[in-house]
């Protein structure tokens, strides 16, 4: 596997980390702070600010995520229904940018 496809893996998987983390605290809106300090034992991932905003985002454009707040210091989001039905997998169509449990 290259260092491309390596790095693309990782942007799944963190993207994956992610939802399973909103998904704990379903229905609340979740802290890009506290995810990070929830997933910051999974070090090979990244979890800096940046990477978790730039994930929310792309989650949000897929549909799988609402962010609920979105400023300078704080960003908030929470899984929507399409998130769960993928985590759970009942969507009819996955995102390709977005690893599956069913890989692991």
């Amino acid at each position: 596997m290259g260092l491309n496809d390596m790095e693309t893996q990782r942007h799944r998987l963190r993207r994956l980390r992610i939802l399973q983390a909103l998904s704990q605290n379903r229905p609340e809106p979740v802290g890009d702070g506290l995810i990070a300090q929830v997933l910051r034992g999974d070090v090979d991932l990244s979890f800096t600010k940046t990477n978790i905003r730039n994930s929310l985002d792309y989650l949000s454009e897929r549909g799988l995520v609402i962010i609920t707040l979105r400023n300078t210091e704080r960003w908030m989001a929470k899984i929507s229904a399409d998130g769960v039905d993928f985590l759970d997998g009942l969507l009819a169509e996955r995102p390709h940018g977005v690893a599956h449990p069913d890989e692991f």
